[in-house]
């Protein structure tokens, strides 16, 4: 299988540098409707990728053009059986798609044993997971609303999900898993983030990049004005005036680290490197890393994105601990790559399946 290993943290350095996407050929076809009457989204096109891979093209009023949602079948899986299968969201990062974590993880043959459906939806690069802000007249894109009001339905109506849910991201993705959770509680029994940008308001007080920052080179790297997805996030960030909010209620909506407080009673695994370049130690086929690896270094190193992703953390577990809500967290040596992610996807995996029940 072909690695595209340094693949995202390029993609993003390159963004930040302006300011600061397959899979196999398989069958087509139209899908027949699989939802409810009073659902938007509908699922146009259907293509079979192999025995257990089924990719889903999605039409909604939501989102501008129509999107992928890849699926990883479990073991006996119909869509006409008289069961539901429990179900685990993983969510790509920002220069990605549907296809990244097949691409670049063994996650199909992790799943495999497992009695579980596995959900890959495909954003834009920029998405946030977030109804956009779009200068306050809101309107397409709203992920959010798409992927829990549309595709979460679409899913349990056509293709067999249960309720029983986990949710698990990298980098922008582990944004949107905290985000998704915190903001509905109970959906999701379980959270997992990656390299998660969990604190999209931090901000560095050493000179490295603050949370406005990546937003900003997300908005470069999907070719946007970075201000539709959230609007500005005001003071201290872009004006000196401490009365200069401007629209950092949205920014706060759209926050792990503010919204915390909706993760009482979840389930957590956070992780996330110092941008320190020290190799995983780890590859597919090892048995699951040493929790020795999690050293919790409290400074960081040079690589920008892990650096401002270990600040951005650092911001989250200290709201946790505040709060009082438990959360297993693994803080290690290491960079914004593919290698590391993989890794916490096994060790975090028996906790995502126990949740569901998988």
């Amino acid at each position: 299988m072909h690695r595209r290993i340094t693949r995202h943290a390029a993609v993003v350095l390159a963004a930040l540098v302006l300011l600061m996407q397959t899979a196999g050929a398989g069958t087509a076809g139209a899908a027949e409707p699989t939802v409810p009457a009073d659902n938007p989204a509908r699922v146009v096109e259907e293509q079979r990728i192999d025995a257990r891979t089924l990719d889903l093209t999605v039409s909604s009023p939501e989102i501008d053009a129509p999107v992928k949602v890849r699926l990883l079948l479990p073991p006996d899986w119909s869509r006409t059986a008289t069961r539901t299968w429990p179900v685990l969201w993983l969510l790509h990062g920002g220069p990605g798609d549907h296809t990244d974590w097949t691409a670049n993880t063994h996650v199909e043959e992790l799943a495999a044993p497992r009695d579980v459906l596995v959900v890959l939806p495909q954003t834009s690069p920029c998405s946030g997971y977030s109804d956009w802000y779009n200068t306050g007249t809101g309107g397409p894109p709203a992920w959010e609303t798409y992927l829990l009001d549309e595709v979460r339905p679409l899913l349990e109506s056509g293709y067999r999900a249960g309720t029983e849910r986990a949710v698990a991201g990298l980098s922008m993705g582990g944004l949107g898993a905290l985000k998704l959770a915190a903001a509905h509680p109970g959906t999701f029994r379980a959270v997992a983030s990656y390299s998660g940008a969990v604190s999209t308001l931090h901000l560095s007080l050493d000179g490295g990049l603050s949370g406005p920052d990546l937003v900003k080179g997300a908005g470069a790297g999907c070719h946007t004005d970075w201000r539709r997805i959230w609007g500005e996030p005001g003071f201290p960030y872009d004006t000196a005036d401490p009365a200069d909010v401007r629209q950092r209620g949205v920014w706060e909506r759209n926050d792990p680290v503010h919204q915390a407080a909706g993760l009482a009673g979840t389930a957590l695994y956070v992780s996330y490197g110092d941008g320190t370049d020290a190799g995983a130690g780890w590859q597919w086929g090892d048995p699951p890393a040493s929790p020795e690896r999690c050293t919790n270094p409290v400074g960081h190193g040079t690589e920008p994105v892990e650096r401002l992703i270990h600040g951005m953390n650092q911001d989250l577990r200290l709201r946790l601990a505040l709060l009082g809500i438990p959360a297993a967290v693994c803080s290690y040596r290491g960079v914004h790559a593919w290698p590391y992610w993989e890794r916490e996807l096994v060790s975090s995996f028996p906790m995502l399946m126990a949740a569901i029940g998988a």
